[in-house]
């Protein structure tokens, strides 16, 4: 398709061709070496904030393409033009009503990607369904569409009633990161017979992503919460999780704020290359399984500079997971910051390099904990280290459970019943400090058949602010564990 550009002249090319051949062959191997380095690099140091700025894109917004705000949706109508009514030449400037033309970040509609209006979309589609699809659509312009360039897809201010959506790759408009930005505030339908899979907004099979803006995902789990916590629903299937990344690499994700998960906030699976920092994951701590961000399958993740406050685990670290670092988090309430569970099912991945530094958690029921099942299923955690942590009312500051899931085990004492077949080696916990809401503020319960190797615990300091002042000495408990200590140990090590 010419797109409207002249041909060139043809003979004068075929006399240079042979010339140039072997030049260009070179350009373009070094080109993809290029680009594959640089998507890598874009999300380590601490200038990729502004090779985002810098970089000129055409802007995909929601509106233009048949999402509306609830308050549109009551009013009935959308001001905005959806894409296939209008063409780019027809709009102001050649770019979306409403957003500037010409700047360094150009507005761009495509009128060939949207195949309906704004009352066209998904016959028998509720509002929250056609403004889910009128999201989709925005993607698939930005990601694969007729325009090639780089893109970013808008959700502007205002409050959009959504169901289900799935951004997915691979993406082949531009080399550079598709860029999506968040502004408004997103709620998720809370009809679930809307989700055929458990989550909300899916990104996968991506390369080269990145999220940002002060907007905010609301799940409205509340409803789900009621019935999971009285144990009402019958089914066997989990509620949508807010955010899932399925097979996304070289991705940045930052400033957002999710609330209320039905299920936990941001679920990662396959992953490799991600750093998310000024995250906001929030949930009432007895929302059930409203985990921050859990992890698996997943490799060189970074968490940064984030505020957690769940009915769950803050961060899980579960199988398959290697090279992960979880640095200045704020945790609490929730179940702490946790690798784990792992062994509850069978073929399940060893997990490994894992670094939880520089974090505080208030009110937890965990702290740095690492919790196994016990069952068929075997593999290996390694190489963890948990250092520089405050902790204040934490009511199970350092814990090893490899008898996790056992509902009829107390907690002090050895495990009981069938021994974890996972390994645990080289942990080590360092500097850390702060209260514990219970006596026993280190617990290493590990398994008979495969005892703890390599456990270091150097200057633990804990002093006891609990509810009940009949006792307030502190313990550690230790079993099938071979651990070495240095510095300050408050509670005495046990040995």
């Amino acid at each position: 398709m010419s797109m409207g550009l002249r041909l060139p002249n043809m003979r004068g090319i075929a006399r240079r061709a042979s010339a140039k051949a072997v030049f260009l062959l070179g350009f373009a191997l070094l080109s993809c070496v290029a680009q594959s380095t640089s998507r890598g690099h874009l999300y380590r140091g601490g200038a990729r904030r502004s090779v985002l700025d810098a970089t000129n894109r055409k802007v995909f917004d929601v509106m233009a393409f048949g999402a509306k705000t609830e308050e549109q949706m009551k009013g009935g109508g959308n001001k905005a033009n959806v894409v296939g009514k209008l063409s780019v030449q027809e709009l102001p400037g050649g770019g979306i009503p409403g957003l500037p033309g010409g700047s360094a970040e150009e507005s761009f509609a495509d009128e060939k990607i949207d195949e309906s209006g704004p009352d066209e979309t998904g016959a028998g589609e509720s509002p929250e369904e056609e403004n889910g699809s009128a999201f989709i659509r925005t993607w698939v312009a930005a990601c694969r569409g007729n325009y090639s360039g780089p893109t970013k897809v808008v959700i502007p201010k205002g409050t959009f009633l959504t169901g289900p959506v799935v951004f997915q790759g691979p993406c082949n408009s531009s080399t550079e990161p598709i860029v999506v930005e968040v502004q408004g505030y997103v709620k998720a339908s809370t009809d679930l017979s809307q989700y055929s899979s458990p989550e909300w907004f899916t990104f996968e099979l991506v390369d080269g992503l990145i999220i940002t803006g002060d907007g905010t995902f609301d799940g409205q789990g509340q409803d789900v919460w009621k019935t999971r916590d009285n144990k009402e629903s019958n089914s066997a299937s989990n509620p949508p999780s807010s955010l899932k990344f399925n097979k996304v690499n070289n991705t940045l994700i930052e400033g957002l704020t999710s609330l209320n998960s039905k299920f936990f906030h941001i679920h990662m699976f396959g992953c490799k290359n991600v750093t998310m920092s000024n995250l906001h994951l929030i949930a009432p701590g007895d929302s059930p399984n409203t985990d921050g961000l859990h992890i698996s399958t997943s490799s060189q993740i970074k968490v940064l500079n984030s505020v957690m406050a769940t009915g769950d685990d803050c961060v899980s670290i579960g199988q398959g997971s290697h090279d992960i670092t979880v640095k200045n988090v704020t945790c609490g309430p929730g179940h702490g910051i946790s690798i784990g569970s792992l062994g509850k099912y069978a073929d399940e991945l060893s997990v490994s390099q894992i670094l939880v530094s520089n974090c505080t958690l208030r009110n937890t029921t965990n702290g740095a904990r690492i919790k196994t099942w016990a069952g068929e299923s075997a593999g290996e955690a390694t190489g963890i280290i948990y250092e520089d942590i405050i902790m204040d009312q934490v009511q199970n500051p350092v814990v090893i459970d490899q008898n996790y899931g056992d509902k009829k085990k107390e907690r002090a004492g050895p495990p009981s019943g069938p021994a974890s077949k996972w390994k645990i080696s080289d942990v080590h916990f360092r500097n850390i400090r702060g209260t514990s809401a219970r006596n026993v503020a280190v617990s290493l319960a590990c398994s008979s058949a495969n005892p703890c190797e390599g456990v270091e615990l150097t200057d633990i300091n804990f002093s006891y602010q609990g509810t009940s002042m009949k006792s307030t000495a502190l313990t550690s408990e230790c079993f099938n564990a071979k651990i070495t200590s240095k510095g300050v140990q408050n509670p005495p090590l046990c040995r």
